[in-house]
């Protein structure tokens, strides 16, 4: 089976789910601040809370350069306060 490989400028929805204790406002900084740092713009946000209430998904529309971007993308949002997951 031949690895797939991506083409770039790749565009995707990037979904981060994130513990809910900070602020909307305090996430969606933490989250900007990465994008920025990486020359990233992220559009069309939308935000969504649990059924519980205890997490928080971000959906953000991103574009990334190359294979070495997304990965430094990923790697810092990694870094994030009560970062669950990335998808």
């Amino acid at each position: 089976m031949e690895k797939e490989t991506l083409e770039f400028p790749q565009s995707f929805t990037i979904k981060l789910i994130v513990e809910n204790v900070l602020t909307d406002k305090e996430n969606k900084k933490n989250i900007e601040a990465i994008l920025m740092s990486e020359n990233i713009q992220g559009e069309n946000w939308s935000y969504k809370l649990s059924k519980e209430g205890k997490y928080v998904s971000y959906s953000i529309a991103v574009t990334v350069v190359d294979q070495n971007q997304m990965s430094r993308l990923y790697d810092k949002i990694k870094d994030l306060p009560y970062i669950k997951y990335a998808i």
